[in-house]
């Protein structure tokens, strides 16, 4: 932003600050308060009307949540957040200091607020024990929400906060400045902070805001007793949990609420070693110096995610009254967790239990995540897929095999600095001047290379960047001339065409460069080795204008942010999808300088992203069907696409699944399965007829070629879609209505199931008792419902709906007579999949049953009951229907990683 852009920022953060505190309006403010030149008051209000008209292109969405509850818990519903003291405080801050957008406040303060309501009322008077799990985005705000969210629980009464954050000191350290910054803490004075505020809410905090500032045992005991706010934030690891676990025992009394937040919760947190029965020692790989974990065993014991397991759920053990939420963007290994698992020292596992919640899609252009850069697949319900940023470049093979070391125990490694890395680095220097151009000097630009999780590969490449970077500065000293036009022309054709199709205001001649350049390689860009062999560290807060090339493992993998990153070299293959998606540290709030960005990788690493981005979207809109249908976490089995080449997340983390492939190809599937007993069936079947009606009032005139039965031809298969998706009912595993839905979309772009019928079955023979119903069905107001009974022994189950010949509609004479003679020669072995061979695999059929709820069984069918009980609510109609795939001559298919379901409701 250039010196006037900035003037009239300031200008206009002033008066806003004066228009939230006096509820003013823009011009009545600069009328009453003279802060502003008159010179300026144009341009103020350009700028006012510009951010209005952004915000108001803004949707901001609520999270979904999959409940035990059923929705918020009562207490929440009389609880008004926008009066608590911690909140209103964070609020102010993020909007006068941080000068965060209204929308963006929304999104947060909405997304904290449903954590909240899913949390048990900290007054409550009954011990508890709450169990959540909080599915964020790579890198889009999740400490923002929890952050919001420890506020909002303070201010309804929770006591104690206990953040456990990530295995290394720099995230746990990345961690407790944030918190004590959004919180309030004597070190972090207003305006770089909340401040410290009224002196009876002062927070006491048991963690310090240094590097070796984790728990200490020796901190007295008293606060814990319920009269102050306490917050620490402790680190994963074995020792220091024992510390905590040794040192709260027996000391916070049972009225005091706790809550615990578990931020990267796939990490460590997921038990991999089995229940105490199984000592199998496993443990994650990772680069941690003696610095990062306590006490004198060897670190793969420090780390072990069992142990680390353990110890969390003893820490849940230790309060009468305690809430834990974890929170995670890659909850692969959290939903796969066995709801059923019991330890005998450490009780329930971590299974969220109460609620999954998904935290919306980050508001605005600023968030740049893994769809928006790679792309990904065409999804049910969407028009096309979704195309990436032209910020990918490939890195050869040949140049792969220069940076990565050989495989093998006692390979030589020399590496060297291949073409593809030498115009990454020319990039970083142009990206940077570019970036440092637009913006000013006083900003951190940084670029990432990670090429392999051993250090002393990660030490040979920074000693050879080192030495690019000399002869780069070389370069520019002493051949200027000549280096000029090359970095010129790298500028003009790699970097202002995108540019200028992102924002032609942004566009930027090459001579503004040549100052900021210089700065950069006289020799302002440095090179970090971040891993446990340097005693380098990452702190934006110490150094807010860095500019290096970092280069790193697992260090730079997880957690830890990377500000002012531009570009990033990265050929570091995984098989795991948490671990990819983890280690991509080029995901965030870069929108505003996203053309700048670049990132070099390998084909199979760009294509496995690509895929990764649909994958991830498919399990959030999964959890919103679940949700949609109103199941609860112990009801919704998870289901996770499966990959050729990778697994959702390690082995040892997912012993309770099964594989399961989806392909309907010449099935038939019937929702039959309803909660009747339940008082959510009045609900259920009040939404599917809503559902209903809009699918066929849309259809037109039907036909009615035998009385009863009403049919409609030619249907897209987008309609047809949207009703199995939103249609309600209870078993999913029988008939997963999203896995049908994606079969559905798939099999389109093979030319198959584009075509639909829809037949609406009714009684036939019409009684003088029957019972009809409005279905939406244009000139047949009045449709008469079936009768049908539920199984005596499964009183949820309709047992079966269809009848048989509905799925003769649409088949001509002959194909019917070919379908009975192919059942007849048993080429099938059931008369239905002979006649659905015969159905063209352009066309599927969707069948309706209207069925009357005061239905009852046959004077002769000892195994069946009412579908109501004398004396129950009852609805206007029970709905459900009936998909009958023709066979295909493609067949797609997918493969699914499923979690157990839950043993108990």
């Amino acid at each position: 932003m250039t010196s006037v852009g900035n003037k009239i920022e300031q200008h206009l953060f002033v008066l806003k600050a004066l228009m939230d505190r006096d509820g003013l309006t823009l011009e009545e403010t600069l009328t009453r308060y003279p802060v502003v030149p008159l010179k300026d008051h144009d341009a103020v209000r350009r700028h006012w009307e510009q951010q209005q008209r952004t915000t108001t292109i803004i949707r901001t969405v609520r999270p979904t949540e999959v409940s035990a509850t059923g929705g918020p818990r009562p207490w929440f519903q009389d609880w008004n957040t926008a009066e608590g003291y911690y909140w209103t405080r964070q609020r102010r801050f993020l909007s006068h200091v941080l000068r965060r957008q209204n929308y963006e406040i929304d999104s947060v303060d909405r997304a904290s607020d449903r954590v909240l309501a899913y949390l048990e009322n900290p007054r409550h008077p009954e011990p508890f024990s709450v169990r959540g799990l909080v599915v964020g985005h790579v890198q889009s705000g999740k400490t923002s929400n929890f952050s919001a969210l420890i506020a909002k629980a303070s201010d309804a009464g929770y006591k104690i906060i206990i953040v456990l954050s990530g295995l290394h000191n720099t995230l746990r350290l990345q961690t407790q400045r944030r918190l004590q910054r959004d919180l309030g803490h004597e070190n972090v004075p207003f305006p770089r902070g909340v401040g410290q505020g009224d002196p009876d809410k002062y927070w006491t905090w048991l963690t310090h805001d240094h590097l070796d500032g984790d728990f200490d045992p020796g901190v007295n005991v008293g606060p814990l007793q319920g009269q102050n706010q306490v917050i620490l934030v402790v680190k994963k690891n074995k020792t220091r949990l024992d510390r905590l676990l040794e040192w709260l025992e027996n000391k916070v009394p049972d009225h005091v609420p706790v809550l615990v937040i578990d931020d990267e919760a796939d990490q460590a947190s997921v038990n991999t070693g089995g229940n105490r029965a199984d000592d199998e020692p496993v443990s994650e790989v990772l680069d941690l110096r003696s610095a990062d974990f306590d006490g004198e065993v060897p670190s793969d014991d420090e780390l072990n995610p069992s142990a680390i397991n353990l110890r969390i759920r003893r820490l849940l053990r230790c309060f009468a009254r305690v809430s834990y939420v974890a929170y995670t963007a890659t909850p692969f290994a959290n939903i796969l967790i066995n709801p059923n698992a019991e330890d005998r020292e450490g009780g329930d596992d971590l299974f969220p239990r109460d609620f999954i919640l998904t935290l919306p899609h980050p508001p605005g252009h600023k968030y740049v995540g893994p769809d928006r850069l790679f792309g990904r697949e065409q999804l049910p319900g969407e028009v096309e897929q979704v195309e990436g940023l032209d910020v990918i470049r490939i890195v050869p093979n040949l140049d792969v095999v220069q940076v990565v070391p050989p495989k093998g125990k006692g390979k030589p490694y020399a590496p060297k600095i291949p073409n593809s890395l030498k115009n990454a680095l020319t990039d970083f220097l142009l990206s940077a001047a570019g970036q440092m151009a637009r913006n000013g000097d006083d900003q951190p630009c940084t670029m990432l290379v990670h090429i392999d999780m051993r250090k002393e590969a990660q030490d040979k490449l920074a000693a050879e960047i080192s030495a690019e970077l000399g002869h780069m500065r070389q370069q520019w000293r002493y051949d200027r001339e000549n280096y000029l036009p090359v970095l010129r022309d790298r500028w003009d054709i790699e970097f202002r065409p995108l540019t200028s199709s992102v924002d032609l205001d942004n566009d930027t001649p090459f001579e503004k460069l040549e100052q900021h350049l210089d700065s950069l390689l006289s020799p302002g860009v440095e090179v970090r080795v971040l891993n446990s062999n340097h005693e380098d560290e990452l702190d934006f807060e110490a150094e807010p204008d860095l500019k290096a090339v970092l280069v790193g493992g697992n260090k730079l993998s997880r957690g830890v942010t990377v500000e002012g990153l531009l570009i990033s070299y990265f050929v570091r293959s995984t098989p795991y999808y948490d671990t990819l998606l983890q280690m991509g540290r080029w995901f965030g709030y870069r929108g505003d300088y996203v053309d700048l960005t670049r990132l070099y990788s390998t084909q199979q690493l760009i294509t496995w992203f690509h895929d990764l981005a649909t994958i991830e979207e498919e399990l959030r809109r999964q959890i919103e069907h679940y949700a949609r249908r109103r199941l609860t976490p112990w009801q919704a089995a998870p289901r996770i696409r499966s990959h050729e080449k990778m697994l959702p997340t390690a082995k040892n983390k997912m012993r309770d699944t099964s594989l399961q492939q989806d392909s309907f190809d010449g099935r038939k599937l019937q929702t039959l399965r309803f909660p009747f007993d339940e008082p959510s069936i009045l609900d259920i079947c009040e939404e599917n007829l809503r559902t209903a009606r809009t699918l066929l009032s849309s259809l037109g005139t039907p036909h009615e070629e035998v009385p009863g039965r009403f049919s409609w031809q030619g249907i897209s298969a987008e309609a047809i879609a949207h009703f199995i998706e939103n249609f309600q009912f209870s078993d999913q595993s029988a008939f997963d209505a999203l896995a049908v839905v994606s079969y559905i979309q798939a099999q389109t772009q093979h030319n198959e199931l584009v075509s639909w019928r829809v037949l609406v079955s009714s009684a036939r023979n019409q009684k003088g008792d029957q019972h009809t119903i409005d279905l939406g069905i244009a000139g047949h107001s009045a449709v008469a419902m079936i009768r049908r009974s539920r199984l005596a022994k499964d009183p949820t189950s309709l047992g079966v709906v269809t009848d048989p010949e509905d799925e003769l509609i649409g088949l001509s004479s002959a194909q019917i007579e070919e379908a009975h003679r192919l059942y007849k020669e048993e080429e099938f072995t059931v008369l239905g999949e002979a006649f659905r061979s015969q159905r063209s695999p352009r066309e599927g059929l969707l069948i309706l049953y209207p069925i009357d709820p005061n239905s009852g069984p046959g004077a002769y069918a000892k195994n069946r009951r009412r579908l109501f009980d004398e004396g129950a609510q009852r609805p206007e109609c029970v709905l459900t229907y009936a998909v009958s795939f023709p066979y295909s001559k493609s067949p797609s298919s997918f493969s699914y990683v499923v979690g157990r379901k839950a043993g108990r409701p």
